[in-house]
């Protein structure tokens, strides 16, 4: 690696910005999702509102044609076992990076006493019978095995979350309400499955994680992709030159050698166009410290118990506040709550921004209301 090079607290942060697709927008959805090395998709309406921001006319029904029928993106448990969007070539990848692990469920079963050879065959079984069936849902799995247990059937993923990481399931349309499941070969047949050796899967995973979110910290590198420092240094290591070590505001981190040629061209904070970034924004999950985007008070009104993350109102480059839409009949409501006075061109925008939104659920916009 190269010796350490001195990065600017406001050049990390712009330069997070523009990696990001949020000062110049990615051409596609796919492309946006193959860059971030995935949007995540706990809540489906915020992943679309993620690629909202970062493509240019991005609508909710464009979401729903690329994932249930032109199938160019893949909604499948990734980093950190939860769920994300991501380009369906990048399956095999993805795949290929969690090759091997176990899940929650099947730690939880072989620690309760399940036999190992009697749990793959209760797998195997499972399996089957998502390949016999278009689609699944949690009520096909009970009714086709009545004696599974409800551990086996959670709504955080459970036996699905097993198939999906073994490479052969992935989220479909859902159905009255419940969630569907459809194996590969029936929901991509074409799909060229050849996944990488898994060393090589996790150092491209680093690779598209420093080119959208670093500078990073081994900190923020180990909370984004939900491994050990052992394993985050073997993999950076694996990069070679293609990885410089930085020092941000005085502590070691890393990037890649290619992005420093674009920080002279970077603009100031000042200048980073307002946002209404939605719940759970990859932008707020990409690094472990988040005081270059607020401060101690505005954390603790976005990052909420159980994990919850706000949507927020982003001004220079900061985090300003939070927002929140709901439906009045058919008409979308956005109610915007900075943290302090903001000027009226800026409100302006943002109020542009929130008539977006609505066009984005192609919905008329109800109201903007502010909440100061």
């Amino acid at each position: 690696m190269k010796a350490a090079l001195d990065v600017t607290v406001e050049q990390a942060t712009v330069a997070r910005f523009a990696q990001n697709g949020l000062l110049a927008p990615f051409a596609d959805a796919v492309s946006a999702a193959t860059h971030l090395a995935g949007v995540q998709a706990q809540m489906l309406p915020a992943a679309g509102l993620a690629l909202w921001n970062r493509v240019p006319d991005f609508t909710a029904a464009q979401l729903d044609h690329l994932l249930y029928h032109e199938r160019s993106l893949v909604r499948l448990w990734g980093q950190r076992g939860t769920l994300h969007l991501y380009a369906a070539t990048d399956w095999p990848l993805i795949y290929a990076a969690q090759a091997g692990r176990a899940t929650y469920w099947e730690q939880e079963a072989l620690r309760e006493g399940w036999e190992p050879a009697a749990y793959e065959a209760f797998i195997a079984r499972a399996a089957r019978w998502l390949a016999e069936h278009e689609t699944m849902g949690r009520s096909d799995l009970r009714r086709l095995a009545p004696e599974i247990d409800d551990r086996h059937l959670s709504g955080w993923g459970g036996i699905f979350a097993i198939l999906t990481r073994r490479g052969l399931a992935c989220h479909a349309a859902p159905n009255g309400g419940e969630a569907r499941m459809a194996h590969r070969l029936r929901w991509r047949p074409d799909l060229v499955w050849d996944p990488p050796p898994s060393e090589e899967a996790n150092a491209e995973l680093i690779r598209r994680y420093l080119a959208a979110f670093g500078p990073a910290t081994l900190a923020d590198l180990t909370a984004w992709r939900g491994r050990t420092q052992v394993e985050i240094k073997r993999w950076l290591a694996q990069l070679g030159d293609e990885v410089v070590k930085v020092t941000v505001a005085g502590k070691p981190a890393w990037w890649l050698q290619s992005q420093l040629a674009r920080l002279p061209a970077l603009p100031e904070p000042g200048d980073v166009p307002p946002r209404l970034l939605g719940r759970f924004d990859p932008l707020l999950l990409g690094t472990r410290d988040r005081s270059w985007l607020v401060d101690a008070v505005g954390y603790k009104q976005v990052w909420r118990p159980a994990g919850h993350v706000e949507a927020t109102i982003v001004v220079a480059g900061r985090i300003a506040g939070t927002w929140r839409y709901d439906w009045r009949g058919s008409a979308l409501v956005v109610t915007l709550r900075p943290f302090g006075s903001l000027p009226l061109a800026t409100r302006t925008q943002l109020e542009t921004l929130a008539a977006g939104i609505a066009a984005h659920f192609a919905a008329p916009l109800g109201e903007c209301r502010w909440e100061e």
